[in-house]
């Protein structure tokens, strides 16, 4: 009968060894699982700020190629013939203020 007991035990002993490392697993994996989330919800976090930044950044292009086509015209060089140079047509007359100087 010792001999009964003894096996009994090993094998308790045993089941007990694997489902002590089943658990250990278990608990890894579901450690593991719950930081992978919170990467996953970071990561969408972060292609939404990503994602708004890109359409600033293309509104803001297609204004630059705006501007750029703006600046060619002539409107355009005229308004800093005047602004910058003073420049004026022939015909035109120029009044001042008395204030500036």
């Amino acid at each position: 009968m010792a001999g009964r007991r003894k096996k009994k035990r090993r094998v308790h002993s045993g089941l007990l060894l694997v489902a002590l490392v089943v658990g250990i697993v278990v608990g890894v994996i579901g450690v593991r699982c719950y930081a992978l989330r919170q990467t996953l919800a970071d990561d969408k976090k972060t292609e939404a700020e990503v994602a708004a930044q890109l359409t600033d950044e293309q509104q803001r292009s297609e204004d630059l190629d705006e501007y750029e086509k703006y600046t060619k015209t002539k409107k355009y060089i005229e308004e800093v013939a005047k602004d910058k140079l003073g420049l004026v047509h022939d015909g035109e007359t120029v009044f001042k203020n008395e204030d500036s100087k």
